[in-house]
């Protein structure tokens, strides 16, 4: 009788640390520029030497090298048992998606040149004048599909797109999910890129929603 009163009365107690339990989401920062996401708890981050030298584009040892990532924040973390940045980096469709953040200090050079179409076009062709460019050069993937272009203005101080598109590679659609923000003297560049297969975007739409969505950046 003792040992069912007790079970009773810790019942609502196991409930309760079960309900609060490990959180869903882990939430990464960069306190500097004050630049917030979040990712579910169980993706893992993609190497980090591997990440930077594929964002930073140019030989690793050049100095626009260096400098470049003096000037650059970036991190990526992929939902696959084993992360790559092959799941950021190659045009493959992924069966699991990737998230990639950066933060860039542009040089004046660059600065004086962006506009929501540079921001639209940052990773592949988006705009007609860009994809009509890149076929011929012999450069454009085929199956090019829009599925949502917006101008944000998410505070005051920014403003930027969210465009989200599919291109086929290998004879199969990856989604790109892409918002890039700028500061109003476009000083700094802030970007948050998902991607993975098409058929995996439209299954997983409401947790790569509310990933994109809690990408949060305070002028």
């Amino acid at each position: 009788m003792l040992a069912r009163r007790l079970i009773l009365l810790f019942a609502p107690l196991a409930l309760l640390v079960s309900a609060c339990g490990a959180p869903e989401y882990e939430y990464v920062k960069n306190s500097e520029q004050q630049t917030y996401f979040k990712v579910p708890n169980d993706w893992r981050q993609i190497d980090q030497e591997a990440l930077h030298e594929f964002a930073v584009g140019v030989d690793p040892d050049s100095a626009t090298a260096q400098l470049r990532e003096q000037l650059m924040w970036t991190v990526a973390y992929d939902a696959a048992e084993e992360p790559s940045i092959t799941h950021i980096a190659a045009p493959m469709p992924f069966a699991e998606p990737a998230v990639w953040a950066k933060v860039e200090r542009l040089l004046p050079e660059v600065s004086s040149a962006i506009s929501l179409d540079v921001l639209r076009n940052l990773l592949l062709p988006v705009t007609e004048d860009m994809r009509t460019a890149a076929a011929q050069a012999d450069a454009l993937y085929p199956g090019f599909e829009l599925l949502r272009d917006d101008v944000i203005v998410p505070e005051k101080g920014l403003h930027g797109v969210r465009v989200a598109y599919n291109y086929q590679f290998l004879g199969r659609s990856t989604t790109f999910d892409l918002t890039a923000l700028v500061n109003d003297d476009a000083s700094l560049l802030y970007m948050l890129l998902i991607r993975c297969a098409a058929r995996c975007y439209t299954e997983r739409a409401d947790e790569l929603e509310s990933i994109a969505t809690s990408f949060t950046v305070r002028s």
